[in-house]
């Protein structure tokens, strides 16, 4: 039994009428005839009763035309979800974000925005780290992350596409000497205490301000480390020491914290969507899409 018979035997049922059911299925009556041959020899008993005058469902057909339709309503079902899974339109979609990203606005506009554009798209949210991301991404644990990327190449076959660049600002407190300064360099925070995330745990930005910090001849003293961006500005809070975060974060508003711009040219972080390299998955084009319509309507 395939399923071009049985889509026959159900319009043949429906019509009980040869020369109707062949033109709605738009063949001529000799193949109708000859399929329902076929299926009767293969189902060892007749389907139909037919006379010069009329066509009737046997009592086997009649129970085959009860199971023909919640076959070929599931074969439609499957066909139509097939469709929409390769089209983009549904599905599953595992993004990865990080702590910090999920604090910035554009985040969750764009996962608003996936949902309402994609609402038969199964969105699934994990927060690993930066280089989690990575590893997760190229373990097909995830689809898709949003990262800044590690200054080190820890995994292959990743591809990235930029999503904003923010300006790294100093967080301290509201009672620093540096508030005093008209201007402030990374130059200028070599002798100071810092409160970073522990290299640990890869985050992104880690590796990219020491590295501005080397390019200027030393090393930040970091005092406390904090795997959270708000226990970071929290900490800042009580005065133990400042902090490097990208301008993103400031609207996090926490008693006796005050941002200042770095001026350094170089004193910026870029975030990005990550994605397996090569991997055509029309989900990951929706997100892209509307990830840089989110990210830019920021920025501007």
């Amino acid at each position: 039994m395939n399923f071009k018979h049985l889509l026959y035997f159900r319009t043949l049922a429906e019509e009980l009428h040869f020369r109707r059911a062949a033109e709605k299925l738009n063949i001529t009556q000799s193949p109708l005839s000859i399929a329902i041959q076929n299926l009767e020899e293969e189902l060892g008993a007749p389907l139909f009763l037919r006379t010069q005058r009329s066509v009737q469902l046997t009592e086997f057909g009649r129970l085959l035309y009860h199971h023909s339709l919640g076959i070929l309503e599931r074969i439609d079902t499957c066909e139509q979800e097939m469709k929409a899974v390769a089209s983009g339109k549904a599905g599953q979609l595992r993004i990865g974000f990080t702590a910090a990203s999920s604090l910035l606005s554009p985040f969750p506009a764009l996962i608003h925005a996936f949902r309402n554009h994609y609402p038969d798209i199964n969105v699934t949210l994990k927060e690993h780290t930066s280089i989690a991301q990575l590893r997760a991404i190229g373990e097909r644990e995830l689809d898709v992350g949003v990262i800044r990327r590690p200054q080190r190449n820890l995994v292959s076959g990743i591809s990235f596409r930029k999503l904003a660049t923010d300006r790294l600002v100093v967080a301290a407190h509201s009672g620093h000497p540096l508030l005093e300064k008209a201007e402030i360099r990374i130059q200028d925070l070599a002798d100071q205490n810092f409160i970073f995330y522990p290299r640990k745990i890869g985050v992104g930005i880690y590796d990219q301000f020491i590295e501005l910090c080397g390019k200027r001849g030393f090393f930040p003293n970091i005092v406390q480390e904090a795997q959270e961006a708000t226990t970071i500005i929290g900490l800042v809070a009580s005065g133990l020491g400042i902090a490097v975060v990208p301008s993103g974060l400031q609207f996090i508003k926490i008693p006796n914290v005050a941002f200042l711009p770095l001026a350094d040219d170089d004193a910026e972080t870029d975030l990005f969507l990550a994605f397996r390299a090569g991997e055509e998955n029309p989900r990951i084009a929706h997100l892209i899409r509307l990830a840089q319509t989110a990210f830019h309507n920021q920025e501007g």
